[in-house]
């Protein structure tokens, strides 16, 4: 038998189709082939369950995030992006990857998070909502969203005040990590031509870690942390870590926000619910995150020939787990496509599982949160134009809005 041919489903996550609506195409697939073998982007396997996609998501000595030696396969995405830098600590397995992480995990958790950023948060969301409430329209995306989590991510890390363009760096980090949001199939080839800009930004940053490390007090924020902590991490370890950090802390979360703020939108019974009783906000963040993953596909490669859901992987071969699919699973979430914010299912597979789910949770969920909050208090009457809208062309890397109109009195 050859599962390829036998299990061959026809997918592209960056298609014009998949960009469309990939609902129904997803909910499909996860009825007829739970895991099934597509030849786009030098063919992969899709996994469309929650099942199928957690154990990949979950299980390195199976399913590996890292590159091969020669850096040409592999990787967190499909296609691979050879020419981009290794995102750290998130794109290796195994002890290399707790002795990267474990230093950092004090500083994401809950309390930390809160006790840290949530006056500043609180801040900037009012900011930015008082700046733009008077106006006819705004883009939410280009002038909420995106500003919220560049200026949050900068200040938590501690790059805030050594970057004066932060929009120009961020949007160059992601040419060079090859995560531009629109560059779908083509990533690697911006990561090529905006090395010499990586670079520059590489150059930068480790200037300012060494000057830390000089310094009697290296500061309480997070490159401070790291340069203090025990083991030592080396500079080149902390430029690479800041910049990972920095990278994804303002897209995904961005994405998600943008798309409360659609759902919300239409969704008017939930947003006067939410108007009445902040205190269920959390829980419809998080049932909205649930429904809206801002990072579609999560690709991993086979360690070893290895068995999932009856079929043979083998060794060498690349699967994605389509994350939008495995969060409709109605297999966990009953009645998947109805928002319930008192929905007590799951966890969903929005920000991962096993070794690599993200630090940045809490972070993320405090942002969406007092975002809400703050929209609610000054624009609590917002419309979305959908048709001046749209999405970004190609969904596969970051399911958000290219350009988000909203009109702060309806």
């Amino acid at each position: 038998m050859d599962a390829k041919q036998d299990l061959a489903v026809e997918f592209d996550h960056h298609s014009p189709e998949f960009n469309r609506d990939p609902v129904p195409e997803l909910a499909e697939l996860r009825r007829r082939c739970p895991l099934g073998y597509t030849t786009s982007h030098d063919g992969y396997w899709v996994a469309t369950t929650y099942a199928n996609a957690r154990r990949v998501l979950s299980e390195p000595e199976n399913f590996t995030v890292e590159r091969s030696a020669d850096g040409l396969r592999g990787g967190k995405l499909i296609p691979t992006a050879p020419h981009a830098p290794l995102i750290l600590p998130g794109a290796l397995d195994g002890a290399e990857h707790d002795r990267l992480r474990d230093p950092l995990r004090r500083y994401f958790l809950r309390p930390y998070v809160e006790s840290r950023m949530a006056g500043e948060v609180a801040g900037i969301v009012h900011e930015l909502a008082s700046s733009l409430r008077e106006r006819e329209e705004f883009d939410f995306a280009a002038e909420f969203s995106f500003e919220l989590t560049v200026r949050t991510i900068f200040k938590f890390v501690g790059l805030d005040r050594d970057v004066p363009d932060k929009a120009r760096f961020i949007r160059m980090l992601e040419d060079a990590f090859a995560i531009d949001p629109e560059a779908g199939s083509e990533r690697d080839k911006l990561a090529e031509v905006t090395s010499t800009q990586f670079l520059e930004a590489e150059g930068l940053v480790t200037r300012i870690v060494e000057t830390r490390r000089a310094a009697a007090d290296p500061g309480d924020d997070l490159i401070g942390r790291m340069v203090a902590a025990e083991p030592a991490l080396t500079v080149p370890e902390i430029v690479s870590l800041t910049l990972s950090l920095v990278l994804g802390g303002v897209r995904t979360t961005a994405a998600t926000l943008e798309n409360v703020v659609w759902h919300l939108d239409a969704d008017r019974d939930l947003r006067r619910e939410l108007q009445a009783d902040r205190a269920r906000i959390p829980r419809a963040v998080d049932e909205l995150v649930r429904f809206y993953p801002a990072t579609p596909v999560v690709a991993r490669t086979a360690v070893r020939d290895v068995d999932l859901d009856g079929v043979r992987i083998r060794e060498g071969d690349r699967i994605a787990a389509v994350i939008p699919s495995a969060n409709l699973d109605d297999e966990v979430f009953p009645a998947a496509d109805r928002i319930d914010p008192d929905r007590r299912d799951g966890p969903p597979l929005t920000f991962g599982a096993g070794i690599h789910f993200c630090m940045g949770i809490w972070l993320a969920k405090m942002e969406l949160r007092l975002a809400v909050e703050g929209l609610l208090d000054q624009m609590p009457d917002y419309a979305v134009d959908r048709p001046a809208s749209r999405r970004f062309e190609r969904l596969g890397v970051n399911n958000g809005w290219a350009k988000l109109i909203v009109r702060p009195r309806g």
